[in-house]
């Protein structure tokens, strides 16, 4: 596998994975503490990785999860699409700190997006408990260390064996 096709299909197989995990059926006391997988991979792809075209994946996925939660189309990809755009933007900052200032610095952005989806969630008239619209925001955060030391292990994983 070529040097550029390599982050293309790690990429693609984790939003497929953070898709199920997504969906996947959790105890009523655990699913509000979800973390937000497909925008926790988004960020971390538009992070690490400019080649990936993890804004069309926004896109996408966002519809996807649209779909599939029965939400107000274009929802969840507004949300997606702005969080990674800003991610991107934010990327030369973020290169300059260590992880755990980059979890901190990520949180206003975990945050954004949460208020975009009870923000939409008000103007269509679906209620829902403030509640467990703001407990993802924690459980993403407390992910993100985890989610980007396995994969920057993987990715680098990849590019030594590339190199042999």
């Amino acid at each position: 596998m070529t040097g550029r096709t390599a982050p293309h299909l790690a990429f693609w197989l984790s939003l497929l994975v953070a898709l199920l995990l997504q969906l996947m059926a959790l105890p009523e006391g655990l699913a509000g503490f979800r973390p937000l997988w497909i925008p926790l991979l988004l960020a971390y792809w538009a992070f690490n990785e400019p080649r990936v075209p993890v804004l069309v994946a926004a896109f996408g996925f966002g519809l996807a999860i649209d779909a599939l939660l029965n939400a107000v189309m274009g929802q969840h990809a507004l949300g997606f699409v702005l969080l990674t755009y800003l991610v991107i933007k934010l990327r030369g900052l973020f290169v300059m700190f260590p992880l755990w200032q980059s979890t901190v610095g990520l949180i206003p952005l975990w945050g954004l997006y949460a208020f975009v989806m009870f923000w939409i969630d008000g103007v269509a008239h679906h209620r829902s408990d403030p509640w467990l619209r703001w407990t993802p925001v924690v459980s993403t955060t407390m992910f993100w260390p985890i989610v980007s030391v396995l994969l920057d292990a993987y990715v680098r994983r990849r590019q030594r064996r590339q190199d042999e």
